[in-house]
């Protein structure tokens, strides 16, 4: 909405627009309060928190709350959780040495405090891309699988019987 301020003719549509559109966890847990059955996914993981739903959305406790549901779902907490992971969607593209630094940084935060960890999580699919396209050209199959926090909800984490 803040783009359209100054114009009349789509701030009110904005407006409009922006009062139906949710991140899913905040809509799950906020709007919706769902509790979800427990899936069965079982597992220590490591959570990427999306500079774009900490910073801008107030998006952290949401998506933890939704894990924090699955009994076998255990979190090993990061030492710096709030550091962003260098995509920042045009900016990796942009500055990609500086992006890959970040990359690099995230990255030795999360193997060294999720060493035991069975999965990555995050919100944010590019983050995602970013980090698991740097965890897989560096350990192949033997990369830290990455999941959308929506898989591990649905069950659908590639597991049998998914």
């Amino acid at each position: 909405p803040n783009l359209f301020a100054a114009d009349p003719e789509y701030r009110e549509a904005a407006n409009q627009l922006a009062e139906k559109t949710w991140e899913l966890t905040s809509f799950l847990v906020d709007v919706a309060g769902v509790e979800l059955p427990d899936n069965g996914f079982s597992g220590t993981v490591v959570m990427h928190d999306a500079c774009s739903a900490l910073r801008e959305l107030n998006i952290r406790e949401q998506p933890r709350g939704l894990l924090g549901q699955q009994r076998g779902c255990r979190e090993q907490a990061l030492e710096h959780p709030d550091v962003c992971c260098g995509f920042g969607g045009l900016f990796c593209t942009k500055y990609p040495e500086i992006s890959d630094r970040i990359a690099d940084k995230k990255l030795a935060d999360i193997r060294s405090r999720g060493a035991q960890a069975d999965a990555l999580i995050s919100t944010d699919l590019g983050c995602l891309m970013h980090l698991g396209g740097k965890l897989h050209r560096e350990a192949g199959a033997a990369a830290l699988p990455v999941l959308h926090i929506a898989e591990v909800l649905a069950g659908m984490t590639g597991e049998e019987g998914d």
